[in-house]
């Protein structure tokens, strides 16, 4: 704060003062007493300059520049009428620092006032952007216009101009596709095969369609049918992104299965840290346990996904079993087994993770022991996940049916390979078949299941186990069709006797999930009329 200099303080007349000033004399008769009351002097006015200059401080802490620079010219113009007198010179040097302090506010002001308009033309140009992408074309060229009248960079122009060519390409697409993406939006399949056989042809012109269709909330059925049209497409890197924005947006809620479909049918990476963040953010109950649904499915769940769920699966809710799924991909995929050493799991654990962590196992124990068919589902996911923590052992699963062989013997009919008598060397507990083509039978385990193994005893015919199967491969899929075996192996020949020790052979499947588990022969022991199995077993959860 500016100081008044000593020079301008008022001097004040203390009463009892006289002349000389001689110390403690008395007075004499010839020295007479006033007994007027002491004059006190009035302080002296203040020069203009220094109330200008004390006015121009406050304004500057307030930030009123403009205001500062005019006290700062009074101020200026007073002082040079002053003198050389010492309060003059003081103001003067008072002046220039106000003076440098004003043009610092100024660059300062200046510098916060380009910055904003740089964020004001960054967000104009990010909004542009989105709104080209959902197709709102006439909106977006607005926000072009208005960044180009905001003096934008060389950078931001060039920004400005390939959106421009990018819209003019989206109308002229718009005009030449249009009638295809209104058939996408069909509900008869033939029409919207051939609608998606047109766009393929043309997938850099109709990407931009297809953005903006899928993120039309009024239209589940364009949306639905456009989310397996990126899929076929084969651009994950645009497919991806828009599939999980789908299960972003409430007001998309109709699509969400949609979108987990086609995420867990891509197997292309990259939706792990999206989803994974969608599930912090999320909050419906629905959108959490869709999120789940989709990382349960997806190639790539983040190492920490396993962290992120703990709460979940120690609390009882509709996100316990779709949580309970996507735990047993993230510790399967970053063989995050050992709970004790905790290998694969990130670092620096907290310590309410860590406890968590710990009371695991035990939680997965009795989850799956719940009965009821409400429990059902929860209990086969805990069982799972049990498996892969090393609490519960894998069995032989239950209900599984013969549903496909290359051929059978009456006296020899494919279903024998599940009645469980494999010591036997009676025909009719066997599976025998011709030689015409190679031996192939299919299991169905019902639904969807966690295979960790396939046990198999070879053919024990009595003078005839040479007709065994020798060589054979194991597929473990949701279809009929085999593609790249889960396991391969060779089966020993069988003893050819009843009541002998167990002679199976084990091809293990790494914690394969599947509805179907097809065997196929790819040579035999001996080519000789006929060959078979006696007994096969599925084992998982």
């Amino acid at each position: 704060m500016l100081r008044l200099p000593r020079c301008l303080a008022a001097p004040v007349l203390i009463a009892g003062l006289v002349a000389g000033c001689g110390g403690g004399d008395e007075p004499t008769a010839e020295t007479p007493v006033s007994t007027d009351p002491p004059e006190i002097s009035q302080p002296a006015e203040r020069p203009v300059w220094f109330s200008s200059l004390e006015l121009a401080e406050k304004s500057l802490d307030k930030g009123q520049l403009d205001a500062v620079s005019e006290q700062l010219e009074v101020a200026e113009k007073a002082l040079s009428e002053a003198g050389k007198s010492e309060p003059a010179l003081e103001g003067q040097v008072r002046l220039k620092e106000l003076k440098v302090q004003l043009a610092s506010a100024r660059t300062a002001e200046r510098e916060r006032q380009a910055e904003e308009k740089e964020q004001r033309r960054a967000a104009r140009l990010a909004e542009a952007t989105e709104l080209s992408q959902a197709g709102k074309l006439d909106e977006a060229t607005q926000a072009l216009e208005d960044v180009l009248a905001m003096t934008p960079t060389a950078v931001q122009r060039d920004a400005v101009r390939k959106l421009k060519d990018g819209i003019e390409t989206h109308r002229a697409a718009r005009r030449r596709l249009g009638s295809w993406m209104k058939m996408l939006g069909s509900k008869t399949r033939s029409e919207v095969r051939a609608a998606q056989n047109q766009l393929r042809r043309d997938p850099d012109t109709a990407l931009p369609l297809l953005i903006e269709a899928v993120r039309t909330p009024e239209k589940p059925v364009l949306v639905r049918n456009t989310l397996e049209m990126l899929r076929r497409l084969r651009r994950p890197e645009v497919a991806i992104p828009e599939m999980v924005g789908v299960l972003r947006r409430p007001g998309q809620q109709a699509n969400w299965p949609d979108a987990v479909r086609e995420l867990s049918q891509l197997k292309d990476p990259g939706a792990g840290p999206l989803l994974l963040k969608l599930l912090r953010d999320a909050k419906p109950p629905e959108q959490r346990a869709a999120a789940l649904a989709a990382l349960a499915e997806i190639p790539d769940p983040p190492a920490e996904t396993l962290l992120v769920l703990l709460p979940v699966l120690h609390a009882d809710g509709a996100a316990l079993e779709p949580a309970l799924q996507a735990a047993h991909t993230a510790m399967t995929r970053h063989a995050q087994q050992d709970l004790v050493a905790l290998r694969g799991l990130p670092g620096n654990i907290p310590a309410e993770s860590q406890q968590l962590l710990a009371r695991l196992p035990e939680r997965l124990k009795q989850l799956a022991a719940l009965t009821g068919d409400q429990q059902t589902a929860v209990a086969n996911a805990a069982r799972g996940l049990a498996v892969v923590v090393g609490v519960i052992e894998p069995g032989p699963l239950k209900n599984v049916k013969v549903v496909s062989a290359v051929a059978e013997a009456e006296e020899g009919p494919a279903a024998a390979v599940l009645d469980g008598k494999w010591t036997s060397t009676e025909s009719t507990t066997m599976w025998r078949h011709p030689l015409g083509k190679p031996g192939t039978i299919i299991l169905d385990l019902g639904s969807e299941r966690t295979v960790s193994a396939v046990r198999v005893w070879n053919f024990n015919q009595q003078g005839g186990a040479h007709r065994g199967w020798k060589e054979v491969d194991v597929f473990v899929s949701n279809s009929r069709s085999d593609l790249t075996p889960e396991s391969s192996g060779v089966v020993p020949p069988a003893p050819g006797a009843d009541d002998t020790p167990d002679f199976s052979t084990v091809f293990p499947v790494e914690l394969v999930r599947g509805r179907y588990v097809i065997l196929k022969a790819r040579s035999l022991w001996q080519s000789d009329a006929y060959s078979g199995l006696s007994e096969v077993q599925v084992i998982g959860y």
